[in-house]
């Protein structure tokens, strides 16, 4: 199962939705295999089932149970599976399609896909090719490092 999620964020994920959508027409992923967390988007898929916001406990059962997971870069989603060993390919929310304020989130998937923690794509190509190469992609073991990625938040904070 792929389990995807976009967050809790305000702004929409749509972009995202709608890749997934183009890779089930196109048979890259089959929708019945995928349950994705939609947040606040504006988009209704169309090839996969998809919830707005659910309880903690059934969104890890969905965690628990992926064998794949499509997130975007918040550590909240990011960090839990990696502690669970699992496949995770990261999709950035960015600031030039107004999915976020800033480009925070590509900082946090560049490091931990140097890290050797996930794969990264940021649009339809990319995205093919990981799911393409997800299956022989074997993470790194996540270790923590919250020190190091708070003072990355406060320099990054600081700048402003």
């Amino acid at each position: 199962m792929i389990f995807v999620c976009v967050g809790a964020s305000e702004y929409p994920f749509d972009r995202l939705l709608k890749i997934l959508d183009e890779l089930c027409d196109e048979g890259i992923i089959d929708g019945a295999d995928v349950v994705a967390q939609i947040g606040s988007t504006t988009y209704s898929p169309r090839n996969y089932k998809s919830f707005d916001l659910i309880a903690r406990d059934d969104y890890q059962r969905y965690v628990d149970a992926a064998d794949i997971i499509i997130t975007h870069a918040g550590t909240g989603s990011v960090v839990p599976p990696l502690r669970q060993g699992k496949k995770i390919i990261i999709f950035p929310r960015l600031v030039k399609y107004r999915e976020h304020l800033d480009n925070h989130q590509l900082e946090l998937a560049e490091t931990f896909t140097q890290q050797g923690y996930a794969l990264c794509a940021q649009n339809i190509g990319e995205l093919r090719k990981c799911l393409g190469n997800v299956e022989d992609f074997i993470p790194n073991q996540f270790v923590s490092n919250n020190t190091r990625l708070n003072e990355l938040v406060i320099d990054y904070i600081r700048q402003w």
